[in-house]
């Protein structure tokens, strides 16, 4: 454009209407290109003196205070892998299970269920994963702890607020799916008390078998005899309990042997 203006009246008449046009239309771009790069540098210089302290202070501290949690969380969780369920502790049971191999096992469970079935298989796994949390921190508490019912209930409440709050607001779907699975009202929490009554027996009939004490947590299956409620479970209940039955038969037939081969 200053160069248009610099044109005198004698070089105007040499320049016809479409020269001038032409001339008077690429200055303009070319001081709009000017002015707007100008304000480019202006803004960016402008958020880097005012901005810096945002960008490397605020929002870093919160970031590191989020993940701090989280990796408390992730510690917590890490108990669960070494954590051993302390029903079989207690009955001086080798290599027993952990928390977390319980929760685990229960959860791949969910895959046994069909289309056909109502229940939300995806909420089923999602509690099978959370019910049993709260154990990272009180542990594994029995009726043979000397803690009652209600006790028990407060300390793994309060654990489960504990652990909710490190990776808030998440934690809010984690009590969501403990309290569900404690109070026992809807179709997937009573599927996954199924599960974990199931876990149980399976596991008790695994230990008889790689220790060769056939009946010997028959208790276990005494506790939870009739609870059961959904058909699928109740079916591999009755199986295990049949494999159980002829495993014993088996076993005693070979008694005698062991008898008379000790004998002589």
């Amino acid at each position: 454009m200053l160069k248009v203006l610099r044109l005198t009246t004698d070089n105007l008449r040499n320049f016809s209407l479409f020269q001038f046009t032409k001339l008077f239309k690429q200055a303009a771009a070319n001081q709009i290109l000017h002015n707007t790069e100008i304000e480019n540098a202006t803004t960016m210089s402008a958020a880097e003196t005012n901005g810096s302290s945002v960008k490397t202070t605020a929002p870093a501290t919160a970031k590191t205070q989020n993940l701090d949690g989280i990796v408390k969380f992730l510690e917590l969780l890490g108990n669960l892998k070494h954590l051993k369920r302390t029903g079989w502790v207690l009955r001086n049971v080798g290599d027993c299970e952990t928390i977390a191999g319980h929760m685990y096992r229960m959860s791949v469970m969910t895959f046994l269920l069909d289309g056909k079935s109502d229940l939300d298989r995806t909420k089923c796994m999602e509690l099978a994963l959370v019910h049993d949390l709260a154990e990272a921190i009180v542990g594994d508490i029995t009726p043979y702890c000397g803690v009652s019912k209600e006790e028990k209930k407060q300390r793994e409440m309060d654990a489960m607020q504990e652990i909710a709050k490190l990776i808030a607001p998440r934690g809010q779907r984690l009590m969501e799916l403990f309290e569900e699975y404690e109070e026992n009202q809807t179709p997937e929490s009573k599927f996954v008390k199924d599960l974990d009554r199931l876990d149980l027996v399976m596991q008790a009939f695994e230990y008889e078998k790689r220790d060769n004490c056939i009946k010997t947590h028959q208790e276990f299956f005494d506790s939870n005899d009739g609870k059961f409620n959904h058909p699928l479970v109740i079916d591999l209940v009755n199986e295990i309990k049949a494999q159980r039955e002829s495993a014993a038969e088996k076993d005693e037939k070979q008694q005698p042997n062991h008898a008379s081969a000790n004998s002589s």
